[in-house]
């Protein structure tokens, strides 16, 4: 009753605001922007029911954002119907705003459909997307990279032809590095030292472990280069240096120089990453792979 009763507050209080400022659907996207900012998912949810009830936020939009907030909220079934409705209703449109949803959606959705572990369902969703927003020449943004990688992730997985995920993870690697070299921005790079940790992990997951090197070292180069950025969050390097360390420690043992993974581990160990519960948890499972080995 209370839940219903703010829902209706907000809804009255959202649309004085936009009939003050005109309705304008660009106050609607900074409003959901603000909301996101703040982590503020319960918010997130009423404000994408309010304003596209008001008319001044996108169908698409408000599916979009319902998808984030029911994924953060733990919501997964949730969170893939709204970013299949996005999808849905933005897949015929070449418009800026309705390409930016889909693409949005669909990493997304990748990502979702990733984790869980069903791959020919990524590759159903994501194949079509990526070749979608090529023929649109909408294949620069970070989040088309990231589907291309959730693509390779999920060929590497079925253990479709190498060569297959072999190329969709050069061409991600590519569009990251020309994404870097265009803005340099703070952005582009955590974009990139993402996507990079998501080869890496897959690589070493279907036992490909000279590939897995090969992109935590890329991943290692991307890093200590955005290092030396102004004003870094100490956190976040520490946390990365802890997921390079222990990925290319798992990828060495694989090709069997176990004493340079022994040391390579070491360093992982000196990081306040690997105290954390992540971190214990990577450190129980490297303990797992060497086991297996």
């Amino acid at each position: 009753m209370k839940r219903i009763g703010f829902k209706m507050l907000t809804l009255a209080v959202v649309a004085l605001m936009l009939a003050a400022c005109g309705h304008h659907s660009q106050e609607a996207d900074q409003m959901m922007e603000a909301a996101y900012q703040s982590k503020n998912y319960d918010r997130l949810l009423t404000l994408a029911d309010s304003l596209e009830t008001a008319g001044s936020l996108s169908q698409a939009k408000a599916c979009y954002w319902r998808g984030y907030a029911f994924d953060r909220l733990k919501q997964q079934e949730k969170a893939e119907q709204q970013w299949r409705k996005a999808m849905a209703l933005t897949e015929q449109s070449g418009g800026d705003d309705d390409v930016a949803v889909y693409v949005k959606s669909a990493s997304r959705l990748a990502n979702l459909l990733t984790i869980k572990g069903d791959y020919k369902g990524t590759l159903q969703m994501a194949v079509p997307a990526t070749e979608r927003l090529s023929e649109l020449k909408c294949d620069t943004t970070s989040d088309y990279v990231n589907l291309l990688i959730y693509v390779g992730c999920c060929q590497a997985a079925l253990g479709d032809s190498k060569e297959a995920s072999d190329n969709t993870f050069r061409l991600a690697l590519r569009k990251h590095l020309e994404n870097i070299k265009r803005n340099h921005s703070d952005a582009s790079y955590k974009d990139a030292i993402a996507g990079l940790i998501n080869v890496a992990y897959y690589c070493v997951k279907v036992e490909r472990y000279e590939e897995a090197l090969l992109y935590t070292s890329n991943f290692g180069d991307l890093l200590a280069e955005y290092e030396q950025h102004p004003d870094v969050d100490a956190d976040y390097i520490d946390k990365q240096v802890g997921r390079y360390t222990i990925y290319k420690a798992q990828a060495l043992e694989g090709i069997g120089q176990k004493e340079e993974a022994a040391q390579t581990y070491a360093a992982f160990l000196e990081t306040r990453f690997s105290k954390t519960p992540e971190g214990l948890r990577l450190a129980e499972e490297y303990i797992k792979f060497k086991e297996r080995l």
